[in-house]
């Protein structure tokens, strides 16, 4: 455990750093500036490498930049351990000897490395100190956080960058509508799209071309966040699980299909995994829609890729899988929207699939179709018949089919089909 002296040190030398880093400006510094005045904890999670770290450093920079009190903790440091008399260390330690009075901001990364920390927070929560916490597990958002911190918290979920992000880094003069009908904007953006569906949207290898490190990134969640996390015996069995997973994007799976393929001890073992998995947020599950939940748990669901560069480094599939990396992006899109709880999939009574039903209260919203190959007219036909059957079913008027180039509307048997190019409609 630090004593003081350690602790001066860690906080003196960890801001000193952030001074001098060079920070990429995201869009969701915002929403943090937005509750800056508020006493709500701020709670920011997402897979590692995601830019939550750069985010805090963002805000960091312009508190101490506007002569704010600022504490910024990163407990990946080898220094600390588990033991969360540290946090009281790093308070006192920093009160004694700040130099101007006011409202003090601490920041702590990765503090589910600290064991009871949401304990010591909540009994802080009166005290003059407005709390920022990040990690890489979304059990931080739950358990024992939700429970000692209901109503008293905010939380913001932070994903790899997303094609409109990607595309105001790499050029962001092709995000004006106006010129999108020009032939030469529009390639470039195709291109750019392209890109971005191979290397997807993580910021080391959007800011730096660090391509090769996608399958580190893999392995290192699969280690850190997973195996030293839950001390898992039967590692093997949960990389093969990973991997069938990130392989097999937007196939249907059940735990007993799983658990046939990966020969697991027993169901609760592939349970618990998907459960690890989904909490260090390396996959999506996405299930099938009921109002029923015994029906959801009864039916398969569908595993997407929080990230497709990490999934196509991890796979080396591309080109005949490009359908299924469209309705990836597509998925990772329509949950930042909507919050997963409001998204699902559909299968007709005559087993036809829709690729996604999105929910708002009691009544569907809209129904989705990603069709990368609409020109083809058999594909094109099934693809219409299944939205218009689900239509039908669902009771559900707004229908899209999501695809390469198509763009316009269909009455089809009095039902109106939109359809939108995957650029436009990840960037509108």
């Amino acid at each position: 455990m630090i004593d003081k002296n350690t602790a001066m040190e860690i906080i003196a030398t960890s801001l000193a750093d952030i001074k001098k880093k060079k920070i990429i400006e995201r869009e969701e510094i915002n929403w943090l500036i937005d509750y800056l005045d508020y006493k709500q904890i701020i709670a920011v999670s997402g897979i590692r490498r995601s830019g939550k770290t750069y985010l805090l450093f963002q805000l960091v920079k312009m508190l101490l930049e506007k002569g704010k009190n600022v504490v910024y903790i990163n407990f990946e440091d080898p220094r600390f351990d588990e033991d969360a008399e540290q946090l009281n260390t790093i308070y006192t330690t920093f009160l004694e000897n700040k130099e101007k009075e006011g409202k003090i901001s601490f920041f702590f990364d990765e503090i589910q490395n600290i064991k009871k920390w949401e304990k010591w927070i909540a009994s802080m929560y009166e005290k003059k100190i407005k709390f920022f916490v990040s990690g890489s597990n979304a059990s931080l958002l739950a358990g024992e956080f939700s429970k000692s911190l209901s109503g008293r918290h905010k939380i913001l979920r932070i994903y790899p960058l997303d094609f409109k992000q990607f595309l105001y880094f790499k050029n962001n003069s092709l995000l004006n509508k106006k010129d999108w009908h020009v032939t030469e904007k529009m390639a470039e953006i195709k291109k750019l799209l392209n890109e971005y569906l191979h290397y997807g949207g993580f910021p080391e290898v959007v800011f730096e071309g660090r391509k090769d490190v996608l399958k580190d990134y893999f392995e290192d969640i699969l280690i850190r966040d997973i195996i030293t996390r839950y001390n898992l015996k039967f590692k093997q069995s949960l990389k093969e699980l990973a991997y069938i997973l990130l392989t097999n994007i937007s196939s249907l799976h059940s735990l007993y299909s799983l658990n046939k393929i990966i020969k697991a001890r027993s169901i609760n073992t592939i349970k618990n995994y998907l459960m690890f998995l989904e909490d260090a947020y390396l996959i999506l599950k996405i299930p099938f829609f009921s109002f029923s939940a015994k029906k959801q748990l009864a039916n398969p669901f569908k595993v997407y890729s929080i990230d497709v560069g990490m999934r196509n480094s991890v796979s080396f599939r591309f080109s005949q899988d490009i359908g299924k990396i469209y309705e990836n992006v597509v998925a990772v899109e329509l949950i930042k929207k909507f919050d997963k709880e409001n998204i699902f999939y559909w299968k007709t009574s005559k087993y036809e699939e829709v690729d996604f039903v999105i929910k708002e209260g009691l009544k569907i919203k809209q129904l989705i179709q990603v069709c990368y190959d609409i020109g083809n007219i058999e594909t094109k036909k099934k693809e219409v018949k299944t939205l218009i059957k689900s239509s039908e079913e669902l009771k559900c008027k707004d229908l899209l089919i999501i695809t390469e180039d198509k763009e316009g509307e269909e009455i089809i048997k009095k039902k109106k089909i939109k359809y939108i190019p995957l650029w436009k409609w990840l960037l509108e």
